[in-house]
């Protein structure tokens, strides 16, 4: 839930062949399927730490919860591959931008965050922010 950290992810390193990577670069910037109301992203926590951290989430502080709220996030989830530590998040908001903004602006997001930060692998708390490709209404 790092909001104030974050990069693209199709600027991280991958297996696509380097003279395929500026055709999918123009189709995932230009697909009709994107949309500024959905965002998801990767997390990586560190596998030792994975008990400690869904427990945590079981128990998000009501004023964390009011402040995601307050800033429009909607129909927020995580989901996690257990066996490395991935974590999927999931939010909807009218402007995904502007959301991210005000949550990384409330007051208790550097408190949640201090608290989080020691569960994620190295990097691995900032948002790593997925390009949408497909939608299904």
């Amino acid at each position: 839930m790092n909001g104030t950290h974050q990069k693209a992810a199709t600027t991280a390193t991958t297996a696509v062949p380097a003279e395929d990577r500026p055709e999918l670069d123009r189709l995932l910037t230009t697909s009709a399927a994107r949309s500024p109301q959905r965002c998801c992203f990767l997390l990586h926590v560190r596998p030792e730490r994975l008990v400690d951290y869904v427990e945590a989430h079981q128990h998000v502080w009501e004023e964390m919860r009011e402040a995601l709220t307050a800033a429009g996030w909607r129909n927020y989830s995580l989901f996690l591959r257990p066996e490395d530590g991935m974590v999927v998040g999931y939010f909807e908001a009218e402007d995904v931008g502007t959301a991210q903004r005000a949550i990384a602006e409330a007051s208790i997001s550097p408190r949640w965050e201090a608290a989080m930060g020691e569960y994620f692998a190295p990097g691995g708390g900032e948002k790593q922010v997925l390009p949408q490709y497909f939608h299904l209404p």
